[in-house]
């Protein structure tokens, strides 16, 4: 008798995932394409204003990490990453990252070369459904004012009462510490997928043209500014953040690690 209950109650456990995968599958298209169109709509931009405004090289990245598709997760995760180089833009880099099959997130991150006064650009715009999560940070660790920057930053900070209607997402306390006030952490949904992309396109193309008219620095300001980045990377690191744990539970402290300091940022292992 017990082991007709048994089947009984595995059939209907089965067959009430197939229902549930039958209502959802509908969702879960209409949201990866939804997800793809957007990803591709960024990426696309991204790629056409790089090419041209900065002088990129392809930056090869360890096998291992260039796509991370960990089967522990049933490969419901999957990140592919590329890599670019540069003098000014030290380490550009794109990731186009999948979850559960129908979230879909485009990250940027470009860390500048030393002997330039320039923050890190850190880009993740993740789209779920209709749910829109965006984050840009303009990380500033060395804080050196010049006119340059400061010109630029006006240019972001300009979209600020705009950014400001909008729901705003909690940061960990230790960022203050790193950040320009012109960053961004905010929530939206599909009916603001415009303004969002004018906001990102006003900050890339700010950053790139900062980039492209900073002074070179002394040696003493230009060891300030790898200080600052290299603190912020083991602050990072230490501390957390949504990305970096994600990378944790993937590859482990130690992939982790080298996976944060050699990709992400591009800094020595």
């Amino acid at each position: 008798m017990i082991f007709k209950i048994l089947k009984y109650l595995l059939f209907g456990i089965i067959g009430l995932i197939i229902v549930v995968v039958l209502i959802a599958a509908p969702f879960i298209i209409k949201a990866r394409s939804e997800g793809d169109k957007l990803y591709r709509q960024y990426a696309d931009y991204t790629k056409e204003v790089l090419s041209q405004k900065a002088q990129l090289a392809p930056f090869a990245v360890k096998p291992e990490f260039q796509t991370l598709h960990p089967a522990k997760f049933l490969k419901m995760f999957k990140i592919a990453v590329s890599s670019q180089q540069g003098d000014r833009l030290a380490r550009v880099n794109s990731l186009d990252a999948t979850m559960f099959m129908f979230m879909k997130m485009f990250t940027l991150m470009i860390r500048p070369a030393y002997n330039y006064n320039l923050p890190m650009m850190s880009v993740d715009f993740i789209f779920i459904g209709g749910k829109r999560v965006y984050v840009i940070e303009i990380i500033d660790p060395a804080k050196i004012d010049d006119a340059n920057k400061t010109k630029y930053y006006d240019v972001m900070r300009t979209w600020m009462p705009e950014v400001a209607t909008f729901k705003q997402s909690a940061t960990r306390d230790w960022y203050k510490d790193f950040l320009a006030d012109c960053s961004i952490h905010i929530e939206g949904d599909r009916s603001k997928d415009d303004v969002l992309f004018e906001i990102y396109k006003t900050y890339l193309n700010a950053y790139l043209d900062m980039a492209a008219n900073a002074e070179p620095l002394s040696a003493d300001k230009s060891a300030q500014v790898k200080t600052g980045i290299e603190t912020y990377v083991e602050t990072l690191l230490s501390k957390g953040g949504p990305a970096v744990e994600v990378f944790e539970k993937m590859l482990g402290p130690e992939g982790q690690r080298e996976y944060v300091r050699t990709v992400m940022f591009g800094l020595d292992g």
